[in-house]
């Protein structure tokens, strides 16, 4: 069942009414190309209404590689409509809704420039770009494009770059992030066009005047990947923090701690990777107070290494802690799917790592470990410095990992400059056997 504020929220994105269109053009250049197809999509009530679409005569040739990208050749327009002869019908359909696109700095400009050589009035709808609310909503989402997009949300998009398929596709992607924007608890209009540090799909944040503990306990129980809990008090002092693991010792832990704290705001933050999560936890970690962090080191090794005592399991790890001395990288899965983070051994910081896709950023990844191994041999790498504990923690986790071949690559950056081919061979040895297994964005907090 929904609580109040998310169905008032899911009332209020009810009463209004959009019309997501696409348009497929001869090119980019507002004052010299054509519209060769528009798509047009209702939605209503939260649900796709209406399709409308319309091949257009461009009364021009469409370039090759137009034709060739959209799969309407110069054929099929010859004996279309011209766009003054169908605008009208257009505009009734759109009429006074919202207007959605996926690039709408392009496609509405561009209709809108139609418009003024028709000699009409430009369109005054307000309007919503699903890219643009991608880049909000999922902020280190690399790659937002329509086709990926329909990828990840298992949208159906099989023509891509045909205006009424880039239209529906829109329309369910735009109707997803409805549905988000009313778990969120959206409480304005104006939150759909500004929602940037608002409604980030790896963020959830409470405050002590509108929160309970349980409604806390029960929001980390239903949280489906590994993230960090910050507990900050007045002025923005943090309080305590942990990267927890879904786990009931922490989940009480971590509750047992919050009731005892007179804390003003709490954060949970997705992190994807165990290992992700420590680096993030290493940010806040000096500033809790010295039995907040020995029990969250106890915990922590209790959970992710063994109950034995510290130095029986640096001896059992012996040997794969002696490689990651010898190593400079370790590489790991993103939260998002398809891509990666990388981080020099000797600086594991937020500020020192690299998100990369794959495939895609070979190069990129290449020129970073080239930078990375360059600035390291002349001093200039900024190093991380973890607290002893902490470390500790880091290096058995990560050795344990090693051993069972799981989570992450750890290298030299000799095996990755050396020898290119062998090393992608191997990375993509390591994709196949650790796929990302955290169903985001299309799960999310």
């Amino acid at each position: 069942m929904e609580s109040n504020s998310n169905q008032s929220s899911r009332e209020m994105l009810e009463d209004m009414s959009f019309c997501v269109f696409d348009l497929e053009t001869t090119g980019g250049n507002q004052k010299k190309d054509k519209i060769i197809e528009i798509g047009l999509v209702q939605i209503d009530n939260l649900k796709v209404g209406a399709t409308k679409s319309f091949l257009i005569n461009p009364e021009r040739k469409i370039p090759d590689f137009i034709q060739k990208l959209t799969s309407i050749s110069q054929e099929e327009v010859e004996d279309a409509p011209k766009i003054d002869e169908v605008i009208e019908e257009v505009l009734e359909f759109i009429g006074d809704r919202v207007l959605i696109a996926h690039n709408s700095s392009f496609d509405i400009p561009f209709l809108n420039s139609v418009l003024k050589r028709l000699g009409r009035k430009e369109l005054e709808n307000k309007g919503l770009c699903t890219n643009l609310m991608t880049k909000y909503l999922i902020p280190t989402l690399m790659n937002s494009n329509l086709n990926y997009m329909s990828r990840i949300f298992e949208i159906s998009h099989n023509k891509a770059h045909r205006a009424l398929d880039d239209s529906i596709a829109t329309a369910e992607l735009f109707l997803n992030y409805l549905n988000i924007f009313i778990a969120k608890g959206i409480k304005k209009i104006n939150h759909l066009y500004y929602p940037k540090n608002r409604y980030e799909l790896d963020l959830c944040n409470f405050k002590k005047a509108s929160s309970n503990l349980e409604e806390i306990r029960d929001k980390m129980k239903s949280i489906f990947a590994p993230f960090v809990i910050t507990v900050k008090g007045k002025n923005g002092i943090i309080l305590f923090s942990y990267p927890c693991t879904n786990k009931e010792n922490e989940i009480t832990y971590i509750c047992d701690r919050i009731a005892e704290l007179d804390w003003q705001t709490i954060s949970m933050k997705l992190s994807g990777p165990i290992l992700e999560s420590l680096i993030r936890f290493n940010h806040s970690y000096a500033k809790m107070d010295e039995t907040d962090k020995e029990k969250s080191i106890d915990l922590l090794k209790e959970n992710l290494i063994g109950k034995e005592s510290l130095e029986e399991l640096k001896s059992q790890y012996k040997e794969e802690l002696q490689k990651i001395k010898q190593c400079d990288f370790v590489l790991m899965n993103h939260l998002v799917p398809e891509q990666y983070t990388i981080y020099p051994l000797g600086a594991l910081g937020i500020r020192q790592g690299l998100i990369f896709r794959y495939p895609g950023h070979d190069k990129k990844l290449i020129q970073y470990i080239n930078s990375k191994t360059n600035r390291k041999k002349s001093g200039k790498l900024k190093e991380v410095n973890f607290p002893k504990a902490l470390a500790d923690i880091t290096n058995l986790y990560m050795a344990k990992c090693m051993r069972e071949e799981r989570e992450l690559i750890i290298f030299k950056d000799s095996f990755a400059l050396k020898n290119k081919e062998f090393f992608f061979v191997e990375f993509e040895k390591f994709t196949q056997a650790n796929p990302n297994r955290y169903n985001y964005p299309k799960a999310f907090i």
